[in-house]
């Protein structure tokens, strides 16, 4: 291995450790190793079958994420910027959790929460549900947090029903679908989250046979690339699942 790539390795290797939930370096720090054994395949494979064989599979698992890539991402900005400026009119909300910095949403929590405090200056009627688990190193659920921090927006605790059981998009969905059976909750339902997120909250939806009219919320710009990428991941994970 050469001096350069060592560095650079070991540069994404840290990187990935100190930025907290950055998928992106995770990603970076792997697809670089793969090259590099990629290039000790290559210079082996003139002199070798077993290697030449070898570089021909790399080359084709190359070309099939780069298409599969293209392909994903290109249908979930298709999504985002044909249905970005949804706004319908729905009676009961799900809001979904997004992580918390303690007992403090996340900037991309927030964003879901200051769009639902706009959706609410506009629907004062709607009933909110904030789905979202505790996470390990998070002080309390992330409904909960939800919660205060819309009642601190100006929204009603009688307007807010919270979901604390979730720890997946598909948990959010088939709990929130409980809570709505349960109590009897009929009327447009919706479903509230970040732009990238969204194809696949309607997949799942799909799944679950839960028909949701959505709301989309922005993602703020510095991390949209990383969810992005996650997305794609996530995608291919979501149709690896039996259907329910």
């Amino acid at each position: 291995m050469k001096k350069l790539d060592f560095i650079i390795l070991i540069f994404l290797f840290i990187c990935s450790l100190l930025v907290k939930s950055s998928f992106g370096f995770r990603f970076l720090f792997l697809f670089y190793a793969s090259l590099i054994i990629y290039k000790n395949i290559a210079l082996k494979a003139d002199k070798n079958k077993f290697f030449k064989f070898l570089k021909k599979i790399c080359k084709l698992g190359y070309c099939l994420f780069f298409f599969s890539f293209i392909i994903v991402e290109g249908v979930i900005l298709k999504d985002i910027l044909v249905n970005r400026n949804n706004n319908p009119k729905v009676k009961y909300l799900i809001v979904l959790g997004a992580g918390l910095k303690g007992d403090i949403p996340s900037e991309v929590l927030k964003y879901r929460l200051n769009k639902a405090v706009e959706y609410y200056k506009k629907n004062p009627d709607t009933i909110f549900i904030v789905s979202g688990g505790q996470g390990k190193d998070e002080w309390i659920s992330e409904a909960e947090a939800m919660n205060i921090y819309l009642f601190k927006k100006g929204v009603p605790l009688k307007n807010i029903i919270k979901e604390d059981k979730s720890t997946s998009t598909y948990e959010n969905l088939k709990f929130s679908d409980k809570i709505i059976k349960e109590k009897g909750i009929t009327g447009d339902i919706g479903v509230m989250s970040n732009n990238f997120h969204m194809y696949r909250v309607k997949l799942i939806s799909k799944k679950l046979n839960f028909p949701l009219k959505t709301v989309y919320a922005e993602t703020p710009a510095i991390v949209f690339p990383n969810y992005m990428l996650r997305e794609y991941f996530a995608f291919f994970n979501e149709y690896r699942k039996k259907e329910v």
